[in-house]
């Protein structure tokens, strides 16, 4: 059967898109900033401020804690977060609390963009240190998947994250923020979950064989890291993951599923299982399970797994507009545009196809590099 020039281009284009996702998705995975939990080391940066002075994370290892701001002029909670973090860091900056903004606006910061970063920071009057994140190299690091996202650095380890500013979690991240600083919490605090550093360690050692294709190396020590630590999720969700690249179909299913009773309100464990059950072919199920997680807060893959899953129903204008919001939330995620790639594909929209494939393969590859 004779291939068209364009229909071919696409199947070359989703070729190279997936070989890439398979290979880097144990080590850039869309998931990653959830399953940085309490106690994993947080990755040191040196990025110039808008008067291109060197800032560096280490330089405030006396502070008693850093919430690290990633935001973007073009996200529509970025100012709500930059002047809430303003408020708070004229309070508190004196009593040990340290605030950074990591600007991640382009790739490449045009003058453009700069003027657009300028013009907002100089309304709200920030002045805790601003920077420009070059080729998003520290953005990605940190496997940052909404704009706004923070990141709070204690003791050089993470210890709160908040991906998209919610108003659910947004309040209490700021009352351990102020614990932080010596207050007493202005409501009763839970004990913040951290993790035991052997089950850490397992994991760790365990995705690396992953990466190296050592698969039989793997299996044990994520079945290790959640004997000594049934509430630790990632070794769950890598080792699904596993089992489904190896066709293990059935065990990736009920991995899915056994740390869903564990954390059944996660939203990254409801993401996970909603985008297996639709690759699976259990469509209402999954749009079932993922309509939740969206309800939930601004995950980015929770809201592009409901797009793939509402198109593998047949509701091809829903899944767009799905599409859209994940777009908003973070331009910068290849796995949107492969799979709305994979859409248009699948309804004959061949151009539109081959553009979101390369745009996924163009993301993919600048990561790597």
């Amino acid at each position: 059967m004779k291939i068209s020039n364009g229909k071919e281009k696409i199947l070359v284009l989703q070729a190279i898109a997936f070989f890439i996702i398979v290979v880097v998705s144990f080590t850039c995975s869309a998931t990653a900033q959830a399953l940085l939990q309490s106690g994993d080391k947080a990755s040191d940066f040196s990025l110039k401020d808008m008067q291109g002075k060197e800032v560096s994370l280490s330089q405030f290892s006396q502070k008693k804690a850093v919430a690290i701001v990633f935001w973007s002029s073009w996200s529509a909670n970025s100012p709500k977060a930059l002047k809430r973090f303003e408020e708070f860091y004229k309070n508190y900056k004196d009593k040990g609390i340290q605030v950074i903004g990591i600007n991640a606006d382009n790739q490449t910061i045009s003058e453009e963009d700069m003027g657009k970063i300028s013009k907002l920071t100089k309304e709200l009057d920030i002045t805790f240190p601003i920077l420009l994140d070059k080729n998003l190299k520290t953005f990605h690091e940190y496997n940052i998947i909404a704009l706004p996202s923070i990141m709070v650095v204690t003791e050089g380890k993470i210890s709160y994250e908040l991906p998209g500013f919610p108003l659910v979690g947004t309040e209490d991240m700021f009352d351990f923020l102020r614990v932080q600083s010596g207050e007493a919490p202005r409501k009763q605090m839970e004990a913040k979950y951290k993790p035991r550093h052997d089950a850490i360690a397992d994991a760790s050692l365990a995705r690396q064989f992953v990466k190296k294709k050592m698969y039989t190396m793997a299996y044990p020590l994520f079945l290790k890291a959640i004997e000594k630590d049934g509430k630790y999720i990632l070794p769950y969700i890598e080792l699904a993951r596993l089992y489904e690249l190896e066709g293990k179909k059935l065990e990736a299913e009920e991995t899915l599923r056994k740390v869903l009773l564990v954390e059944p309100n996660s939203v990254v464990i409801l993401s996970e299982l909603g985008y297996f059950l639709s690759k699976a072919g259990k469509t209402k199920e999954a749009i079932e399970v993922l309509s939740k997680a969206v309800k939930m807060n601004s995950y980015t893959p929770a809201h592009y797994y409901y797009a793939y899953a509402l198109a593998k129903d047949g509701k091809f204008k829903e899944s767009l507009a799905a599409f859209d919001e994940s777009i908003l939330l973070n331009p910068f995620d290849s796995m949107i545009y492969s799979l709305r790639g994979e859409v248009y594909e699948k309804n004959s929209m061949l151009k539109e196809a081959s553009s979101d494939y390369k745009k996924a393969l163009e993301l993919i590859l600048k990561i790597k590099n």
